[in-house]
């Protein structure tokens, strides 16, 4: 069965100067040397649902000039999320990988790239609160799954009593939005106001519980071992 995708077509880039180039269609900005090249209609897909996933351990650089991802505990996220810029954009500029302190970081200075993702996708710039972007919530349940599996990946935790999946965020509208786009996966979820941290700051979490909710998340999944693990017995323990 073919998947309903939302799709961006080429009326949709107007701000955009946009050129056939054989099968596919070079993007760019008026005066500026960036490029990316991209297929028309643009296909909503998992693909870009999970690297929208990744971004709250990412930043659009408010200018517009720069994105850049930083991941501490998964040097493959950083290979990752490469791979999902080239394979959907093959911008011109380089993309980088380095190591920070204690960090490593994927980057690529890319403006017209930066101005796609933002304005066609929808993705939130650095001086905003982070935002699942809406396309996904019309989106087939696959790519909705796409999303959570990165995001969950990213700011996510499985106690060790095996009782609870929790999801953190800073941004109350974001934490809603997680808890949205479970219920449409008929999982049932609870945002909660948590203080966390030596300087008190507010945090929200999305709380997972229970056989039914577990047994249907399983569809999403977790990639980062330890969660991979502890998960495992959480199906174990519940017989799902």
């Amino acid at each position: 069965m073919k998947n309903n995708y939302k799709i961006i077509k080429r009326d949709k880039l107007k701000k955009f100067k946009v050129k056939r180039k054989k099968d596919m269609h070079l993007v760019t900005l008026k005066n500026c040397p960036n490029k990316i090249l991209i297929n028309l209609p643009f296909v909503l897909n998992e693909d870009v649902s999970a690297l929208a996933g990744m971004m709250p351990d990412a930043s659009l650089i408010k200018d517009l000039k720069r994105v850049y991802f930083g991941q501490k505990k998964d040097f493959d996220k950083n290979l990752l999320f490469k791979d999902l810029l080239t394979k959907l954009f093959n911008p011109n500029n380089k993309i980088f990988i380095r190591e920070g302190c204690g960090v490593h970081e994927t980057y690529t200075n890319s403006t017209v790239l930066c101005h796609f993702l933002h304005y066609v996708l929808d993705f939130a710039k650095s001086d905003e609160e982070m935002r699942v972007p809406k396309w996904i919530f019309h989106s087939p349940d696959s790519v909705k799954r796409a999303y959570l599996r990165e995001a969950f990946a990213m700011e996510a935790s499985v106690l060790k009593s095996l009782y609870e999946i929790r999801f953190y965020t800073k941004h109350y509208i974001y934490a809603t939005e997680i808890h949205c786009l479970l219920k449409q996966l008929g999982i049932h979820s609870f945002v909660k106001k948590r203080i966390a941290g030596l300087h008190k700051t507010i945090q929200y979490r999305v709380s997972v519980y229970r056989k039914e909710n577990f047994k249907e998340f399983k569809e999403i999944g977790f990639t980062a071992s330890l969660h991979v693990e502890r998960f495992n017995k959480i199906c174990e323990k519940y017989g799902i």
